[in-house]
């Protein structure tokens, strides 16, 4: 057995969108690790096939933020087919993100039938309305039925929020949301992984940034 390192430093959603790679080179027995900041390690309790580490044998660095994003945004060509270009994963199934490792309990402290809704995105290019992805929903769903996912610095009067403590809590909780309403974000891929069938609405980049939009997938709605 050989070890490969995949690098991707930051940007959870791009760091998920990376562990079909992991797969793929794990499948070939390959011992997988992964190389980015500490506060994403989490991702990796939810995954058999690959951990957080230092580098390890062979680097594979897939990273794009910030020294390719030019680059990737001139090709025209999707995150995915731009990142999975690499000739040591090129024959990986891209969007098959397995989180094999995430286990079936449900949040405490959610209610048992409820509507996610995800505004929020760090690194949004094509910047969405947070309060008016929000609005719509309260006026579709009822703001007593939906739940407002949000980062810690975040407060909202009026409407229930969470704030997950852990990667794979976030997961739970978009997994077992009877809807998710999402911008381009790290919620809706994995939403891909743990929502497929399930209905996902989606606000995507827009233009040139549309290349980084997350991929079709079973129950993704686009909203434009």
């Amino acid at each position: 057995m050989t070890a490969r390192t995949i690098k991707y430093s930051q940007r959870l959603g791009d760091i998920l969108r990376c562990l079909p790679a992991c797969k793929y080179l794990a499948d070939q027995g390959h011992e997988v690790f992964f190389e980015c900041f500490a506060q994403y390690h989490g991702v990796f309790e939810m995954t058999s096939y690959v951990k957080a580490g230092h580098r390890q044998g062979v680097t594979i660095d897939l990273e794009i933020w910030p020294d390719k994003y030019e680059e990737f945004i001139k090709s025209k060509k999707t995150w995915h087919d731009f990142v999975y270009s690499h000739h040591s994963i090129k024959d990986a199934d891209k969007t098959n993100i397995v989180l094999d490792c995430l286990d079936k309990s449900p949040i405490n402290g959610l209610p048992t039938n409820y509507t996610l809704v995800a505004p929020f995105g760090i690194s949004q290019s094509y910047r969405r309305n947070p309060l008016t992805i929000i609005q719509d929903a309260c006026k579709e769903m009822g703001k007593d039925n939906i739940v407002v996912l949000c980062p810690p610095e975040v407060k909202i009067e009026g409407l229930t929020t969470y704030t997950a403590p852990t990667i794979s809590d976030m997961a739970k909780a978009i997994r077992d949301a009877n809807e998710l309403w999402a911008v381009n974000s790290s919620p809706i891929i994995l939403a891909s992984s743990v929502r497929r069938g399930k209905v996902s609405r989606f606000w995507g980049e827009k233009d040139e940034h549309k290349v980084q939009n997350v991929f079709e997938f079973e129950g993704l709605v686009s909203m434009d």
